[in-house]
């Protein structure tokens, strides 16, 4: 009997789509925190510097 590869490519496929919108949505807060992190290290250079 014949197997079906039409859903389970299907499946694959929009696994693969939440994968990428998880990624994407981790990779914001990792961005994010680096941002913040670096304002901080900024505003504390700056406060040793004066």
């Amino acid at each position: 009997m014949k197997r079906n590869n039409n859903f389970s490519a299907r499946r694959n496929l929009s696994s693969n789509s939440k994968r990428r919108q998880l990624l994407k949505r981790v990779h914001q807060k990792v961005i994010a925190r680096r941002q913040q992190f670096q304002v901080t290290e900024m505003a504390e250079d700056y406060a040793k510097a004066c």
